[in-house]
């Protein structure tokens, strides 16, 4: 009997400790800082299987696409714990500040320590090619169990595409 009530007693125990344990999936307090930019090429070609990408999306599809560069000054992680995988998009939408568009690229981010940050990010790799005007924004997510929108950096009127 008595082993049995120190069985049940290292179970509550360690029931307890995870309960207060932050999960994996919490939210981080991520923020996109200082000067953004991206940098589309004057070239495009069609790939019929669509063009690998590294973010939330690993394919965008059958299309044309162009070489890109996407670049942020700074991401953030305010919170007290490690962030979740983070994707970095560069984003077309129809009217200034949207809140959903066409993705043009998307690459992936490490997972960010707490209250740290990368500096300078810069991505290369591949862009969805498009043929009209549009607003550009740079977003982004965070995987916690789905992708969840963090933070966006809009560009001002005269940067259209």
């Amino acid at each position: 009997m008595k082993k049995i009530a120190q069985k049940i007693t290292a179970i509550l125990t360690v029931a307890g400790l995870v309960s207060f344990a932050p999960t994996e999936s919490q939210a981080a307090d991520l923020a996109l800082e200082g000067g953004g930019s991206y940098v589309l090429g004057d070239t495009y070609r069609y790939y019929g299987k669509g063009k690998k990408q590294s973010g939330r999306y690993r394919n965008l599809g059958s299309d044309y696409y162009q070489s890109a560069r996407i670049s942020m000054g700074r991401v953030t992680n305010y919170s007290g714990y490690r962030s979740g995988a983070m994707s970095f998009e560069l984003w077309a939408t129809n009217y200034y500040d949207a809140t959903s568009g066409i993705v043009v690229m998307t690459t992936g981010l490490n997972r960010l320590k707490a209250n740290r940050f990368y500096k300078g990010v810069s991505r290369a790799g591949f862009g969805l090619y498009l043929d009209d005007y549009y607003y550009p924004q740079l977003n982004l997510f965070e995987y916690v169990g789905s992708w969840a929108w963090r933070d966006v950096l809009v560009f001002n009127y005269d940067d259209w595409f």
